[in-house]
C-alpha cells in the first residue's frame, strides 16, 4: 500500500497540524454575518455546532484501526490527522460560543448531530463506523472544494469568519484520503463503502436543514424571500448542495480514490494567502 498511498496525493500536499488565530475571536461578528443573510447565516453557523461531536467521531472511527496498519506513512498521518480534527473542534467551539452569545440556539442544533452520531456509534461495528466516516469526510472533503471553486458562495461574508471556514475546507481538503486509505489497507469492502454513502450525506443534510428552518422561524425569518434565495443557496442550479452531486455518484465508482482529479492547488492557495493566522506551536503540543 506504501506505493500507492505515496503516489496519488499531490506534491507538495501533507496533511500538517497548524495551531490558528482568528480575528473573530478579539473583534467579534455580527450575527447575520454572511452578507446580512439570515439564511446563509444561520446554516453555516448551525453547521459549526456538527463538529464537536462529529471530529470526535471522525478521529475515534480512524483510531480504532492503528493496530491494524502497517504503512508507517499512514500511521504518521493518522496522528496528524486526529491532531488537525482536534482543533478544527477547539476553533469552531470558540465559534459556536459566540454564536451563542448572539442569541443562536447552539445546543439545539449540536444535540440534533449528536443523536445522529450516538446512534451511529451505538450500532455499527467499527469497520461500519469507518466506512461512515469515509463518507461524511468525502463530503466534506466536496463541500471544501466547491467552497474554494465557488467563490460566489462566500461573497458578502464576513471576512474574519470566512477565514475560519477557509482554513477548516483547506485541511478538509488536505486529509481527505485518510480515513479512506485507512479504511481500503485495514479491509473495507466497496459494498460497506457504497452502502453508508446515502445513509451518511442523507442524515447530516437532513439535520443541517432542520436546524436552519428552526432558527430561522425563532428569528421571524421563515417564510422571507431571503429564505427562498437560500433554498437556491444550497440547491439551485450553482448552488452549495447541488455542487457535490458529481462526487456523490465518483463515490460509487469501484476504482475511486480522493485524490483523483484533485490538485492540491486550492490548499497551496489558501497556505500562500493565511500564513498570518497561524500561530507557533508550543512545545507541549509539539510533543
Amino acid at each position: 500500500m506504501t506505493q500507492a498511498f505515496q503516489f496519488r496525493r499531490p506534491e507538495g500536499v501533507q496533511v500538517t497540524y497548524r495551531r490558528m488565530k482568528f480575528d473573530f475571536e478579539d473583534q467579534g461578528f455580527e450575527r447575520y454575518w454572511h452578507g446580512g443573510s439570515p439564511f446563509r447565516s444561520l446554516f453555516w453557523s448551525q453547521l459549526s455546532t456538527a463538529f464537536d461531536p462529529g471530529e470526535k467521531f471522525f478521529i475515534d472511527s480512524a483510531r480504532a484501526m492503528r493496530t491494524q496498519i502497517q504503512d508507517p506513512a499512514l500511521l504518521e498521518e493518522l496522528q496528524a490527522f486526529c491532531r488537525q480534527e482536534g482543533h478544527h473542534t477547539a476553533q469552531h467551539i470558540k465559534f459556536d460560543r459566540m454564536n451563542a452569545a448572539l442569541g443562536v440556539d447552539v445546543d439545539m442544533c449540536q444535540r440534533r448531530y449528536k443523536r445522529i452520531l450516538d446512534h451511529a456509534r451505538k450500532n455499527l461495528e467499527p469497520m461500519e463506523m469507518l466506512a461512515a466516516t469515509s463518507a461524511l469526510e468525502h463530503f466534506t472533503a466536496c463541500f471544501a472544494d466547491q467552497f474554494f471553486k465557488t467563490p460566489e458562495l462566500s461573497r458578502g461574508a464576513d471576512p474574519k469568519v470566512l477565514a475560519l471556514w477557509a482554513w477548516h475546507a483547506a485541511e478538509e481538503s488536505e486529509h481527505r484520503a485518510t480515513c479512506y486509505d485507512i479504511y481500503k489497507v485495514t479491509g473495507g469492502t466497496y459494498g460497506h463503502r457504497v452502502a453508508t454513502l446515502i445513509g451518511s450525506w442523507a442524515l447530516i443534510l437532513y439535520a443541517a436543514m432542520l436546524n436552519t428552518l428552526i432558527l430561522l422561524k425563532r428569528d421571524g425569518k421563515l417564510f422571507t424571500l431571503d429564505t427562498l434565495k437560500g433554498i437556491a443557496y444550497l440547491f439551485g442550479r450553482k448552488g452549495l448542495v447541488t455542487g457535490l452531486l458529481p462526487a456523490f455518484f465518483d463515490y460509487l465508482k469501484p476504482r475511486f480514490h480522493p485524490w483523483k482529479g484533485i490538485d492540491g492547488q486550492a490548499i497551496a492557495k489558501w497556505q500562500a494567502e493565511n500564513r498570518r493566522y497561524v500561530q507557533a506551536i508550543p512545545d507541549q503540543d509539539a510533543a
